[in-house]
């Protein structure tokens, strides 16, 4: 135990008697970095811009502090600060008010006596920012507010093409202190770029310059909505939308929408697609023609289906246009089979002049009755529809097994086996087209609770979409578009309670609704695109209520 100890007690000796090492003083007199602030505010930091040769710091001081105070900097009673090396000394001594109203040298002393020489210009300078800037104009009639986004000198403001902007009211917002050379809610021409000055209160000018650009286009899916219209009941013109169930279907066409009203014989209505406003009838292709349905291709072209009762004939007409004098008529097949009648939802999908599909729902069956173009011209031999079985779920009890009149069967693509959406009472499905079975159906919450017919597909900036007419009001007499992207099959049973439901349901029109009922739950939706296809344009009608139109677009 005794030699334990003594091993012990030489190590501590050894240990005791080790020397630190030795500190040399260094030679660093860099200046690391030097900023200016107020007395007793702990936030007022205003940092440098150096020479090329950092021998000398350019600070600006704001005249006011705050900017938007009347509290005038005294550049006499500023704090000087500064990082310097561990062991250098700079001279004068920091961290305490001194007079920066003129150039003051710094001194910096490495640990070594190395001496480095700084000059601190500090200048107080007003402001010549620009905080905000807005425009009103008119959009649709109606006045519309922007705000600007500041780029540099640039103040833009992001306005969809086609908006008039020779008539803008223009308000700038800059520092109390200082002036701008546009005089407060001045109107103005923003037709072309206005350039603008801002004076702040040491005399310094900056100029700017007013913009109006379109705004960025996004790369996928629609981005800025706005409404084109509104116009319920006889608001419409023409007799405007009636309250006795007749205006079932719509097209758009050119400068127009067709509204469909299904008396015998039925009335082709046009309407301005930008108004609302009713222009003149279109002429019937037939003394006879009775028709609930009306459908524009993906050129504007318009097939009319008539109805057919059992045992009555089922025809189409397809017109060039909506001014088109004498439409042609391209098929005509004796109902024989579908005991519910043929004609109440006709939809189509293509370019009726050369290749399209032309689907239709037997009303009171679950059968979809299916036509095909090519070449412009019916390609079922003996003008006979291909028939197919559609998935249904049994829910009423006066139509179990069957989906109802008013069923939607709306196809994706110019073949028979592409998938294709059913709309009916009981859900909104999606369908192999190929083997008529179901793959996914909406959520009953996104479908909505009451309604929810009829249905429109389309493709717009790279995505595709479903719009459903949504019925908001258990009278069916209110409702919305509801738009929902479908471009990933896996989204379309999304449930509103999931986080991403607004990558699904991507836009909900404002809701119109009317005083009569709506007992048959008729109306229609129809979209038409710009020629550069940057603006999509979609169309409700809702019986016994009115018509609505958006512009969805890539901006």
């Amino acid at each position: 135990m005794r030699n334990i100890f003594i091993i012990l007690g030489l190590g501590m000796a050894v240990t005791a008697c080790r020397q630190p090492e030795p500190i040399f003083p260094k030679s660093d007199n860099s200046l690391q970095d030097i900023w200016v602030g107020l007395p007793g505010v702990k936030d007022a930091k205003f940092d440098p811009v150096y020479s090329t040769a950092r021998d000398t710091a350019y600070i600006d001081v704001p005249y006011f502090y705050p900017e938007e105070s009347d509290n005038e900097t005294d550049m006499k009673q500023l704090v000087l600060r500064a990082n310097i090396p561990l062991d250098a000394v700079v001279t004068p001594a920091l961290g305490v008010p001194m007079d920066l109203s003129k150039p003051v040298q710094l001194e910096i002393k490495g640990g070594t006596g190395e001496k480095r020489k700084v000059v601190v210009v500090a200048k107080k300078v007003g402001n010549t920012d620009v905080k905000s800037a807005t425009i009103q104009y008119l959009m649709d009639g109606e006045p519309t507010e922007m705000e600007a986004v500041i780029k540099g000198n640039d103040v833009i403001f992001y306005i969809l093409p086609g908006i008039d902007v020779s008539k803008v009211k223009v308000a700038i917002s800059v520092n109390s202190h200082s002036t701008v050379s546009i005089a407060p809610d001045a109107t103005l021409d923003l037709s072309a770029n206005l350039p603008f000055t801002v004076k702040s209160i040491d005399g310094i000018v900056k100029q700017y310059t007013l913009k109006v650009m379109p705004p960025v286009k996004k790369p996928y899916g629609i981005g800025i909505t706005r409404k084109l219209f509104v116009k319920l009941g006889a608001a419409s013109g023409g007799g405007g939308i009636s309250t006795n169930y007749t205006e079932t279907s719509m097209a758009v066409s050119g400068d127009y929408l067709v509204i469909v009203s299904n008396t015998n014989p039925s009335k082709l209505r046009l309407f301005n697609r930008t108004t609302g406003n009713y222009v003149r009838d279109m002429p019937l292709p037939a003394n006879d023609y009775y028709s609930f349905q009306m459908q524009n291709d993906s050129t504007g072209a318009l097939l009319g289906a008539t109805f057919a009762a059992s045992g009555d004939k089922f025809r189409l007409y397809r017109w060039k246009n909506a001014t088109d004098p004498a439409p042609e008529k391209i098929l005509e097949w004796t109902n024989s089979t579908a005991w519910g009648g043929l004609g109440r939802r006709v939809r189509i999908y293509g370019d009726v002049n050369k290749d399209a599909v032309i689907y239709a729902t037997a009303s009171l069956t679950n059968d979809i009755y299916k036509w095909r173009i090519h070449d412009g011209k019916i390609v079922n031999a003996a003008n006979t529809p291909d028939v197919n079985t559609a998935p249904v779920i049994s829910t009423y009890a006066s139509n179990a097994g069957n989906f109802g009149y008013l069923a939607d069967a709306v196809p994706t693509d110019v073949s028979f086996s592409s998938t294709y959406f059913l709309n009916y009472g009981a859900e909104i499905a999606m369908v192999n087209g190929g083997s008529n079975a179901r793959t996914s159906a909406f959520n009953g919450d996104a479908a909505g609770n009451i309604f929810h017919a009829p249905s429109l597909y389309f493709r717009f900036n790279n995505a595709n979409y479903l719009a459903i007419l949504k019925y908001t009001s258990w009278s069916l007499n209110g409702g919305n578009i509801a738009l929902f992207d479908v471009t990933d099959p896996a989204a379309v049973s999304m449930s509103p309670g999931n986080p991403n439901y607004g990558t699904f349901n991507v836009f909900n029109s404002e809701e119109i609704r009317g005083a009569a009922d709506n007992g048959n739950g008729t109306g229609d939706l129809c979209v038409s695109f710009s020629a550069d296809r940057s603006s999509a344009y979609i169309y409700m009608v809702l019986t016994n209520v009115g018509i609505i139109g958006y512009e969805l677009t890539t901006y």
